[in-house]
């Protein structure tokens, strides 16, 4: 899926480092997480960056469905292994609440204020004790 769906090898745009999992391997080494306003013009043509994604070798296995491995081989040739049998987000691999908490609002920020976001969340957090969903839809 990976292959078909973020295939683009050299993102020159930033809608285009959505859709390039060499760029999204490379932004995530770098900075530790992808957030949505991390897709700019400026951070898929930084040059630090565009080393780092030229130095990604990924590699399709069917095998592993919509799993992955990753190896990161490090300078002084230490190397780091991982692997998911399942995306963040799949039933097989669930997110914490905290963290779809952290996603939507980066998702949210740019349409919602932070307040409404905040309570938001904290309705969805209690949704057996809501009276109706109006309480949350008034506030998008």
């Amino acid at each position: 899926m990976a292959f078909t769906s973020a295939g683009i090898t050299d993102p020159k745009i930033g809608v285009e480092g959505k859709f390039s999992l060499w760029f999204l391997a490379a932004l995530s080494l770098a900075e530790g997480n992808v957030t949505l306003d991390k897709f700019t013009d400026e951070k898929v043509n930084d040059p630090l960056l565009k080393q780092l994604t030229k130095k990604v070798n990924a590699t399709l296995v069917r095998e592993l469905g919509l799993g992955a491995r990753v190896a990161v081989k490090m300078k002084d040739g230490t190397v780091y292994l991982k692997a998911a049998k399942a995306p963040r987000g799949d039933p097989a691999n669930p997110m914490s609440f905290a963290e779809v908490e952290d996603k939507f609002r980066d998702i949210a920020k740019e349409s919602i204020s932070s307040t409404n976001i905040e309570q938001i969340i904290e309705r969805t957090g209690c949704l057996e004790k809501l009276i109706s969903l109006e309480e949350i839809f008034s506030l998008l």
